[in-house]
């Protein structure tokens, strides 16, 4: 019997973890390949487990066992009525947040509210048995994070990777199904005895104690949301960049939650602090940490803390009686950080200050230190990064900023010197401002915004204006020239010779660019060209259109069309063979749209273009090497594939670039590696993505 209801709990728990980045992976491409969509999908999922928390709590409290076994049995027979087969959307106007989360609940929700359930109901009705261990049965949870750990390892490793998107649901609809056989054979086929009432009555739960659950609960979940977003924006929002934080919260519930936890606790409390250092040098660093030490410093330090507040939890766990009252808490905290991450912090700050914020909260989750009362340590931190923001600029001491010397001291003092929580968590909130507020940066700040497409920002720097998204430029303008440059300054060296060289053979151009950055790629055109720019992003146009900030859309020349829009759902809209150069540049930070590099979106480009046109694809990357993927959609389509990579040189404003070109056009092709630098790609196809298949893993640079 205690094996039927762990495989019960296993089953329900592998399916609810593996359809989150099936959904998701199907809402990427509506939505511009954001890593906010995860974001909201996850609260859609944490919503979904407060729920059916809350209804498995509201069955524990029914007089007979009768009586909650029928009542979830019509759910399950209601949730078959309308069950969906496939999860299918389409783009819609209005806010995509809101638009997300109504999909998920009218195709998903019942379902999910019978699957969801099964942790906090399965383990009650196994308490109500008389199994051995039916007086504690918070073991069977180790079943339902196993499943869930499981499913989300094996979802980009062996699902993504063999099994298309529409397959997966139909396999997900099967599990579905055998999960309700085992569900039938144990609400069923088990005796359950009668409620015992009277225990329940006998042990009340404090107010502070449930609000210690939902704390301990919100300040990991809201830790996963942010380090995942942190780390899906400088990368890319893809599956295996979901699961791995998503996976390390569950297994650290699996590692607290188990009768003999293979990392003591104890040990847990005594090193917490120890591991915060990982992701306060990748803050001080930034874009000198190389991608796997970027991972690696934030997931660490995320496993740590979510093993500490976990490992709370289960020190504080109620007895089997309450038990459906101690989940509903967790879920709740879990939906609070949801609600949090994905609608208020957007919203509320201008960057992504949650992730930094919480972890500074989480400082409070430190176990008490043995020094008593105030000390210092806030004080000197303060005074530290006051003097090195005063100080100049200048000889030895412009070494010492360089080198990050003050904000490394601080670091130091707040891991030697702690002293209390409250001082702890005030040193930290200091350095954190330090590192993260604008207006402690050298430099001016003309714009910064956040939406749900992420955060720009235009900073004004001695000569020129830069927009910014996370830690990479996307453009900039010299304030100094008279003159409009010709576009060819920043990442737009090369695309600027492709287009000087195919003008020489036909004019005018009908050009198209997918991602509008400052504009400065208009530029690159003529009067009599005719150049449309697309940009998913409405808040991307506004700092492109205000010449307060940049003058390119006002003063180049071409006459610019401006859409709003997810790049390859407008390129559909256009009539065949109507473009001569298509250009690929709609990376936000280093975040790659995945769904514009697929093979189906190379074969809707070809329609599109003239027979003798060029697909331009800007591959500058910190993190990914994007070349191959290129070259196996170029053999797949028997296409000639070009490379080039621009040194920096700041002599003519060029930054260090990596473009890739496809055509059929042979005879062009051969001129730009003659003339312009250009060499011709011969590497294979076994990195090819499609809309069904897509793996990051080989083309990190480690």
């Amino acid at each position: 019997m205690q094996f039927l209801f762990s495989i019960g709990l296993f089953l329900s728990a592998s399916l609810l973890f593996v359809i989150q980045p099936m959904v998701a992976k199907v809402l990427l491409p509506v939505y511009g390949g954001t890593p906010a969509v995860w974001t909201v999908c996850m609260l859609f999922f944490q919503a979904m487990l407060l729920v059916s928390y809350g209804y498995a709590w509201l069955l524990s409290k029914l007089a007979t066992a009768w009586e909650w076994r029928f009542t979830h049995s019509l759910l399950v027979v209601v949730s078959l009525l309308g069950f969906p087969f496939l999860f299918v959307v389409f783009p819609e106007k209005g806010i995509p947040e809101f638009i997300i989360l109504r999909h998920l609940i009218s195709q998903l929700g019942l379902p999910l509210l019978v699957i969801a359930a099964s942790a906090p109901l399965l383990q009650f009705a196994y308490s109500q048995t008389r199994g051995k261990k039916a007086s504690d049965p918070y073991f069977l949870y180790v079943a339902s994070n196993a499943g869930s750990l499981l499913a989300l390892l094996a979802y980009p490793w062996i699902i993504e990777r063999f099994v298309g998107l529409k397959t997966q649901f139909y396999g997900w609809t099967i599990g579905y199904m055998m999960y309700l056989v085992v569900l039938g054979s144990l609400l069923f086929g088990t005796s359950y005895q009668p409620l015992i009432k009277q225990k329940i009555a006998s042990y009340s739960l404090s107010r502070l104690l449930k609000f210690q659950w939902i704390g301990y609960s919100f300040v990991p979940c809201s830790l996963l949301l942010g380090v995942t977003f942190y780390i899906t924006t400088d990368i890319a929002a893809t599956p295996v960049f979901w699961v791995l934080p998503l996976a390390l919260y569950l297994l650290s519930f699996m590692i607290t939650f188990a009768e003999k936890p293979p990392i003591p606790f104890p040990w847990i409390e005594k090193n917490a602090l120890f591991f915060f250092i990982f992701p306060v040098v990748g803050f001080i660093l930034g874009s000198a940490v190389p991608a796997w030490q970027f991972i690696f410093f934030h997931l660490l330090n995320f496993f740590i803390f979510a093993l500490l507040c976990h490992g709370r939890l289960i020190q504080s766990r109620p007895p089997a009686s309450q038990l459906t009252s101690f989940y509903f808490c967790l879920a709740l905290g879990g939906m609070l950080a949801g609600v949090f991450n994905s609608l208020i912090a957007p919203r509320l700050f201008n960057d992504a200050y949650e992730y930094p914020l919480v972890l500074a909260l989480g400082m409070l989750c430190i176990p008490k230190n043995k020094t008593k009362g105030m000390t210092l340590t806030p004080l000197v931190v303060l005074l530290l990064l006051l003097i090195n923001y005063y100080l100049p600029n200048l000889g030895w001491l412009a070494i010492v900023k360089k080198y990050k010397v003050a904000e490394f001291l601080s670091l130091c003092m707040i891991m030697c010197w702690p002293g209390n929580r409250i001082t702890l968590f005030v040193s930290v909130c200091i350095l954190f401002v330090f590192l993260f507020y604008p207006g402690l940066k050298h430099s001016t700040i003309l714009f910064q915004q956040r939406n749900f497409y992420g955060v720009k920002k235009v900073s004004a720097i001695p000569g020129s204006n830069v927009l910014i998204s996370q830690n990479t430029v996307h453009g900039f303008q010299l304030t100094h020239l008279e003159k409009i440059d010709h576009g060819a300054l920043g990442y737009y060296g090369p695309s600027a010779q492709v287009v000087k060289l195919f003008r020489q053979r036909k004019a005018p151009l009908n050009a198209m660019i997918l991602g509008l950055g400052t504009g400065m790629m208009a530029c690159q055109y003529e009067g009599d060209d005719k150049l449309s720019m697309v940009d998913i992003d409405k808040q991307v146009i506004e700092i492109a259109k205000d010449p307060r900030l940049f003058t390119y859309l006002r003063d180049c020349p071409p006459q610019v069309s401006l859409e709003e829009g997810d790049g390859r759902l407008v390129v559909q809209n256009i009539p065949d063979s109507s473009i001569d150069i298509l250009v690929i540049d709609a990376f936000s930070s280093d975040s790659i749209p995945i769904h514009l590099l697929t093979l189906e979106a190379f074969q809707l480009y070809l329609k599109k273009i003239t027979p003798d046109g060029l697909i331009l694809v800007h591959i500058s990357n910190r993190h990914l090497n994007l070349l191959p993927v290129l070259t196996a959609v170029g053999r797949q389509l028997d296409l000639i594939v070009l490379h080039k990579f621009q040194p920096a040189d700041a002599k003519t404003g060029q930054l260090a670039s990596e473009w890739g070109l496809l055509t059929a056009n042979q005879q062009f092709a051969i001129s730009l590696m003659r003339t312009a630098g250009w060499r011709f790609v011969t590497e294979g196809e076994e990195h090819l993505w499609t809309d069904d298949y897509s793996n990051l893993i080989p083309l990190l640079k480690w």
